[in-house]
């Protein structure tokens, strides 16, 4: 079977080879290629050369596009910057508040250069991967992204005192991510991942969910034509994943490293896939061997689930993460026998 392949298996629940296993693996592209991270997250071409690199090397069944949300702010015109081997952050918003950000032009999906780049990504990548491994187009939902617009607390600040401005920018908001996603999919993504931090209770208010961020991303994901991945975004989601239930379109959940992967299957059911749940920033602070006994650790907890795929949670693999630490998470995968469910 090829990764696709795997990964189809793993969500429909048909008998597969072995263990699907997802990456979060931008930054270890960049270091197999030696390609600075300035023309790494501009060149979309460079981008994929690191990606197909990290397929050639660790053979993971999933491929992410950028997990560059600053790409999104910057279309808005928010300014990232580069500090050492680390992804880019956010350094200044395009807005100091909601009011103002509806304000602003909306960013053109054809023209604006950050988001031709991500969607060259993808173009290339479907070329390249020719559907030898599943790609997904990693995007923030209709929640998250006004963050990379206004910044944290300001957002907070619109959700909780300004809720009339709050609910237009998410509407638009929402409507842009949907169109975006869908662009994705036509370039060749097969899924789509997205965040919604705040949607989750350690956030904001269950009122603020339910009146507000909840609704949002109903309308949203009901507009998206493909497949969805909800990521948890670096909050902890097995224990609110009922703030989540039931949104359109979502078929997989990749939750955090201190979840608790029984109790996201029992609030899930048996049939959506599940993924994690291996704490990627800190892969370059262990063993080789610490990595594959925590990743056989993780397998045999979910050895009679055959919708679940083994990934990377939070943010990125560090650039410093030595090679062979990865590798030992395909190691683990590769000494497991068919999954049948």
């Amino acid at each position: 079977m090829n990764g696709l392949e795997r990964v189809l298996a793993t969500v429909a629940g048909r008998p597969h080879d072995r263990p699907a296993f997802l990456l979060n693996a931008g930054l270890a592209g960049a270091k197999l290629t030696g390609v600075p991270l300035a023309r790494y997250f501009t060149d979309a071409s460079a981008y994929a050369d690191g990606q197909c690199a990290v397929r050639e090397t660790f053979e993971p069944d999933l491929i992410l596009s950028p997990f560059l949300f600053t790409a999104l702010g910057e279309a808005f015109g928010s300014t990232s910057v580069i500090r050492g081997n680390s992804a880019p952050n956010l350094a200044r918003p395009a807005a100091a508040s909601a009011e103002e950000a509806l304000r602003l032009p909306w960013p053109d999906l054809e023209s604006q250069p950050r988001l031709l780049y991500l969607r060259d990504c993808v173009r290339e990548l479907a070329g390249r991967l020719q559907g030898e491994a599943a790609l997904v187009g990693v995007l923030a939902s209709s929640v998250d992204l006004p963050v990379l617009i206004l910044g944290m607390e300001p957002w907070l600040d619109a959700l909780l005192f300004d809720r009339r401005n709050a609910q237009a920018l998410m509407e638009r908001c929402g409507e842009f991510i949907a169109n975006l996603a869908n662009a994705l999919l036509e370039d060749g993504a097969n899924i789509i991942a997205l965040s919604a931090n705040f949607n989750s209770p350690t956030v904001v208010t269950e009122e603020v969910i339910r009146s507000l961020t909840r609704p949002s991303l109903e309308a949203s994901f009901r507009e998206i034509r493909g497949p969805l991945i909800l990521h948890h975004g670096g909050c902890r989601l097995a224990p609110h994943l009922k703030s989540y239930l039931g949104l359109p379109n979502v078929a997989g959940w990749v939750v955090d490293a201190r979840d608790s992967l029984a109790e996201a299957r029992s609030t899930l059911g048996a049939d959506p896939v599940l993924l994690g749940n291996l704490e990627g920033p800190a892969l370059d602070t262990r063993s080789p061997e610490a990595i594959h006994a925590e990743c056989q650790r993780i397998l045999a907890d979910r050895a009679e689930d055959p919708h679940f795929i083994l990934a990377t949670s939070q943010a990125d693999i560090p650039y410093d993460t030595p090679l062979e630490n990865i590798a030992a998470i395909r190691q683990a995968v590769s000494e497991l026998r068919a999954v049948a469910p």
